[in-house]
């Protein structure tokens, strides 16, 4: 079963030279304290008596002379032993030394040469834009010509004596000489902005591509974007990634002025005053790899970036204005492609350039995005680190990523600083955003896990977005791997992401090894090749547990899951190892089937043989209870996650979040009466059961364990077609939300009543004939117990006759005689809601209720999906029929997967 866990990517080792800062971890020092690196620049860069004016329409000047600079930065090839020959060090460009230093600290910081990384299988992908400074100057050398032809051409000039003009003519060009540098067959590629990346590979010996974007002020984040999907798509297994940009030059001060985007007076993004964005320069490279194998190779993760988004702004008002449409997408896509719930972020990096345009529009776009999770007022910090030394450029996302892998891996929100008075033209009263200007603990959010958003916008209407996510180990294992399973899977298996705006599409076979989820507590799992060998490692585990020693939490191992004989204990600690293991060696030794069903009580199971085929079981409306998954919520991300998303969805049709409606404070008696009256109402019951459905679905997956087959019991229909792939978890929410609402909704004079009957399925059929009125078996449960429905007082005289013949009845607390003709006017309506989602045919084989037989899985597979969906309102259950369907199909363990034990005695019985 597929999730987004395979495209999580490890950030496993940092480098930067940025303002103030020569290394990474003084970046970060300075970020904590909040400091400030903003100054005039330094005459020897150069001169502001030539290039500087305050007026702002005086022609070829700037009017701005502050910058973010690099002033200091480590340049020890030889230290290094990083063998660059002295003529070509002078050929290099700035950017280029950076980038060699930052390279060397991110491997550094890695371990390597010590740990082991595969040079033949690391590409080299860098942003940057407009390359380096040094190629204007070589270029002010190179057309010296012209400006002496200009000079020749000029009357004053041409009315010196010739020998003047001569000796004027060759002290000029002496001059320009000795000003420019010398022009080499080492200057191209000292200056070219690809040969950033080249010179990398060169000099490390990588063998992995190398190339270098330019997305402007997003280039950082398109480099990384990138690299990330190369290392998805397994074309490297690591990568050198990030920005470097070093091209604050006069030209470019004077450029950016003429379009009035510089700011003369600081940086001061979101707040009161920001009028234009203050220029910096730097580098931040990250050594990248898949989080699998970064936790197989148990290297330091500073953050798990879940996936990057990206749009174009597409018409707007200009090439250079910020467009919040192409914003929102950016946002938007990311955090699909993450398959989380934006709804689930805690802080975001944004791009907070200072301007005045921009940073309001950059803020909707946001609050656009998280408006629909309904978030409460200020509780998404946001900054910008361009706040403590001006805007990178195409280095800014880079700069921007180290801040929040650095936030994420010490858990603390850093300081957005000069935001004392927060921009007015910006609603942060009634925002969930507010700017963060202090050094605070990131207390752990609602969703269990801190995630980050960052922006990246570049001129010319380019935009990226990126999700984050702190380092929990082990949490997001099966990365790496499409498909985690402990039997065989079909050809094709659903895909059940965190939000789904699309058909679920099918993932590989599970032909590649699982990767799991390691358990919350002990789950032993051993296996032999023979009964007596694993007798023999079962009496070790005794021995050990005898001792105080029990295994740690760990995934299962591949060896054991395949093994012919296979035994799985679930345990506390090592004392309760010990009692179990004992019981289990005398239930081999005894070798009495019985003995192992009294024995799967205490969590104590057998197996032997091929891995039977696996049919997962939905429960329906009556399995639900308040505070249901509660205690799984505060411990498994995924499935706060899930409750997270079925919360958007679901506000706008409930009037607040589904969990409101679920959790409650279990010392509150009022509070649980009116959760468990809440509970009883289907529009609400519905999607409630549906989302813990999924919520243990995906946690399940997670652990390795996925199904061959899927059924439901009525409402668990959706559960069922939701995991195989036929229906977004989105849309199924939706349309069981409207299935409730139509089958309440409709007004008549009898809504019915529905009871359980205790009996022999012959017996129940003779007794109904005997019935006037309508009362039919709404659902066949199993060979020994239905349910009855119809109108009152014929299902009233059937229980009281079913009580006189000697068995037993139960009323069902239902609001209508639901799977009867009743709620028969509902199928119509419910159709229409079914028409406008995104049904297709399952993945895996799905048991309908209306006639116990597999749903179509050919080309025209929805038409008759929305026949058998419209029709099962108001039909009978075939749960026993289909029951026998998925055995006779070769299943042979049935899981239940809901609230609370429902449906396990059918399948017992």
């Amino acid at each position: 079963m597929e999730s987004t866990a395979h495209r999580a990517i490890a950030i496993v080792g940092v480098g930067a030279i940025l303002p103030d800062a020569p290394n990474a971890p003084t970046f970060w020092d300075n970020v904590k304290k909040g400091r400030y690196s903003v100054t005039e620049v330094d005459p020897q860069r150069w001169d502001p008596n030539l290039y500087y004016d305050p007026d702002p329409k005086a022609p070829d000047k700037t009017y701005s002379k502050i910058g973010g600079w690099v002033r200091d930065y480590p340049w020890e090839p030889m230290k290094w032993r990083i063998a660059i020959p002295p003529r070509v060090v002078d050929g290099m460009d700035g950017g280029q030394k950076w980038a060699v230093a930052c390279t060397r600290e991110a491997l550094e910081d890695y371990g390597y040469p010590n740990r082991a990384l595969d040079a033949d299988r690391t590409a080299v992908i860098l942003g940057n834009a407009m390359a380096g400074e040094k190629h204007y100057l070589t270029s002010l050398r190179i057309l010296f010509p012209e400006c002496a032809r200009e000079l020749e051409s000029a009357e004053h000039f041409a009315a010196l004596p010739e020998q003047v003009r001569g000796d004027i003519l060759r002290e000029l060009h002496d001059r320009i000489g000795k000003h420019f540098p010398e022009v080499t067959e080492d200057t191209m590629p000292g200056e070219l902005a690809n040969c950033i990346a080249g010179r990398i590979a060169n000099i490390f010996n990588f063998h992995g591509p190398n190339y270098v974007c330019d997305a402007a002020c997003a280039s950082a984040m398109a480099a990384i974007s990138s690299a990330i999907e190369g290392l998805i798509d397994q074309h490297y297994d690591s990568v050198i990634t990030g920005g470097i940009d070093r091209n604050m030059g006069a030209p470019s001060f004077v450029k950016f002025c003429k379009i009035g985007a510089l700011s003369a007076t600081g940086t001061r993004p979101y707040a009161q005053g920001a009028d234009g964005f203050v220029m910096g320069e730097g580098a931040a490279l990250f050594l990248m790899k898949r989080l699998a194998d970064a936790e197989k190779n148990e290297d330091k993760i500073y953050a798990v970036i879940r996936g990057i988004g990206g749009s174009s702004d597409g018409k707007g008002k200009g090439i250079t204005a910020p467009n919040p449409v192409g914003q929102h997408f950016a946002i938007e896509r990311a955090w699909q492609i993450a398959g989380l719930s934006p709804g689930t972020v805690s802080y975001i990096e944004g791009h907070g350039t200072s301007t005045r345009v921009g940073d309001v529009v950059e803020l909707q776009s946001m609050a656009d995005v998280l408006k629909e999770s309904q978030l409460p007022a200020h509780s998404v910090a946001i900054g910008s680190v361009k706040s403590n030394f001006g805007h990178l450029k195409s280095a800014a996302g880079a700069a921007g990523l180290l801040k929040a892998a650095f936030a994420l891996h010490e858990k603390v929100l850093p300081p957005s600083v000069h935001c004392e008075h927060p921009n007015p033209d910006v609603d942060f009263a009634h925002s969930p955003l507010y700017v963060n200007t202090e050094l605070k603990p990131w207390d752990v959010p609602a969703a269990g896990v801190r995630r980050a958003g960052l922006s990246a916008f570049g001129f010319g209407g380019t935009n990226f977005h990126a999700v984050l996510e702190e380092y929990i180990p082990h949490r997001l294992n099966g990365n790496g791997k499409r498909s985690v399973a402990v039997s065989n899977l079909p050809e094709k298996s659903p895909e059940i992401p965190m939000i789904s705006h699309q058909p679920a599409s099918a993932s590989a076979s599970s032909s590649a090894t699982p990767v799991c989820k390691a358990p919350l507590r002990g789950a032993l799992v051993i296996g032999a090749a023979s009964e007596a060998a694993l007798v023999e490692r079962l009496r070790g585990v005794e021995t050990e547990a005898a001792a105080g020693r029990a295994p740690a939490p760990s995934a299962p191992a591949e060896a054991d899951l395949r093994a012919q004989y296979r035994l799985a204990i679930d345990y506390v600690d090592a004392a309760d190892l010990k009692e179990k293991a004992g019981n289990a060696l005398k239930a081999l030794k005894l070798n009495q089937p019985a003995m192992w069903k009294a024995l799967r009580a205490q969590g104590i199971f057998r197996g032997q043989g091929p891995a039977p085929k696996v049919a997962f079981l939905y429960p329906g409306q009556g399995s639900q209870y308040v505070n249901m998954l509660r205690p799984l919520c505060a411990v498994e991300p995924i499935v706060a996650d899930t409750f997270a998303e079925a919360d958007r969805v679901m506000k706008p049709l409930l009037g607040k979040p589904l969990t409101e409606f679920i959790f409650v404070d279990k010392a509150n008696p009022a509070a649980i009466a009116q959760a468990e009256d809440d509970l009883r109402q289907t529009a609400i019951t519905q999607p409630a059961v549906l989302a813990t459905d999924l919520a243990l679905t995906r946690l399940l997956a997670a652990y390795g364990i996925s199904p061959d087959f899927t059924i439901g019991h009525s409402l668990g229909e959706y559960g069922a077609l939701v995991a195989a792939g036929g229906l977004p978890f989105e849309d199924a929410l939706e349309a069981v939300s409207a299935r409730g609402r139509e089958m309440t909704n409709f007004a008549t004079a009898d809504r019915g009543r529905m009871a359980a009957v205790f009996a022999p399925l012959a017996e129940i059929e003779r007794i109904l004939k005997q019935i006037k009125g309508y009362v039919v078996i709404a659902n066949i449960n199993s060979e020994h117990q239905a349910v009855i429905g119809g109108a009152t007082e014929p299902v009233t005289q059937a229980m009281q006759a079913f009580q006189n013949a000697g068995y037993e009845v139960s009323a069902l607390s239902v609001s209508h005689a639901f799977h009867t003709s009743i709620v028969a006017s509902a199928s119509e309506p419910l159709r229409r809601v079914l028409q406008r989602l995104h049904l297709a045919a399952p993945c895996l084989p799905v048991v309908a209720n209306t006639n116990g037989e597999f749903y179509p899985t050919a080309a025209d597979a929805v038409p008759k999906m929305l026949d058998i969906l419209a029709e099962q309102v108001a039909a009978p259950v075939q749960f026993v029929k289909g029951l026998r369907t998925l055995y006779e199909a070769g299943a042979r363990v049935f899981v239940e997967v809901g609230p609370k034990k429902a449906l396990q005695g059918f399948a017992e019985d």
